[in-house]
């Protein structure tokens, strides 16, 4: 995300709002959610590493700054969306924690009950500061 633009989601929420909008309807892409957990952090640049952890959890401390998601079915395209939203809120890295869309459901067939559970599409993680 360049400077400018993130000036202007800093100052016209709204604008960036209908951009990302706007982006979703044109292109068919799926745009990342955050939510804060409460501290937050200035950017980082464009070009920061940002550590991506998903079988194991990080050796050094580290506290929780946001969860991510985004919900598009292009794996690629939502690594990419997520990343840049870690460096965006100033995280050190990311951890996957699942799929957007995974759910789970029972259903009654007659006097037993049948379990169902789906692999959706998306991806979440949370966004981490290393301590």
């Amino acid at each position: 995300m360049s400077g400018g633009f993130r000036k202007i989601i800093r100052k016209k929420p709204f604008l960036a709002i209908a951009v990302s909008s706007l982006c979703a309807v044109v292109f068919g892409c799926a745009m990342p959610e955050v939510t804060f957990y409460g501290v937050t952090y200035p950017s980082k640049p464009l070009d920061a590493q940002i550590d991506v952890y998903q079988t194991a959890l990080p050796q050094r401390e580290y506290v929780e700054i946001a969860m991510i998601s985004c919900g598009d079915t292009d794996d690629n395209w939502n690594m990419k969306q997520i990343l840049e939203q870690a460096r965006e809120i100033g995280a050190d890295a990311i951890i996957i924690r699942g799929r957007v869309g995974t759910y789970g459901v029972g259903v009654p067939v007659g006097t037993q009950m049948v379990y169902g559970v789906s692999e959706g599409y998306g991806i979440t993680a949370v966004a981490i500061r290393y301590k």
